[in-house]
C-alpha cells in the first residue's frame, strides 16, 4: 500500500471538519473518505493513495515526548498499514493524559479505532473457506 503524510493545514482542516471519527482513551482518529477528483494544486490525488497525518498536544508534552509520540503512532500504524482501505485521509491525535503510553497500547487502541471506523479491507473471500 502506498501511503504519503498530510502537511498542510487545510488538508488536515478538511479531515477534521468534514470526517467521520473515533475516541479512545489514548488516541483520537479522524478519517476523511476522499471522493474521486479530489485535487491538491491542481493535480489529482489518486483513490489508490492513503494520506496520514500524526499529531501530538504541545502543551501537554515537551518537544521529545511529542516526537516519542509521534514515532510511536507511526510505527503501530506502519504495521497496520496493508490492511486498511486505500483512498482515506487519516489524522492520529494522541489524548491529554498524565504519561505516554507504551507502544503496546498505542498499537491496540489504534487498532480498535480503526475497525471502529470500518477501514479495514473486508475479508470475505476467506469467510466461505474452512481450515482442513
Amino acid at each position: 500500500m502506498n501511503s504519503v503524510p498530510l502537511r498542510f493545514n487545510y488538508e488536515f482542516s478538511r479531515v477534521y471538519r468534514h470526517g467521520s471519527f473515533a475516541t479512545g482513551r489514548y488516541l483520537t482518529v479522524h478519517c476523511f473518505r476522499r471522493r474521486k477528483g479530489l485535487k491538491h494544486n491542481m493535480t489529482v490525488i489518486p483513490q489508490d493513495l492513503m494520506r496520514v497525518g500524526f499529531c501530538a498536544n504541545k502543551k501537554q508534552l515537551g518537544a521529545v515526548g511529542r516526537n516519542r509520540a509521534r514515532r510511536l503512532m507511526r510505527e503501530a500504524f506502519r504495521r497496520l498499514e496493508p490492511t486498511i482501505k486505500p483512498g482515506n485521509d487519516i489524522v492520529f491525535t494522541l489524548r491529554p493524559s498524565e504519561m505516554l503510553p507504551s507502544y503496546s497500547e498505542i498499537a491496540h487502541e489504534m487498532e480498535v479505532l480503526l475497525g471502529r471506523l470500518h477501514l479495514f479491507i473486508s475479508e470475505d473471500s476467506d469467510a466461505g473457506s474452512s481450515i482442513d
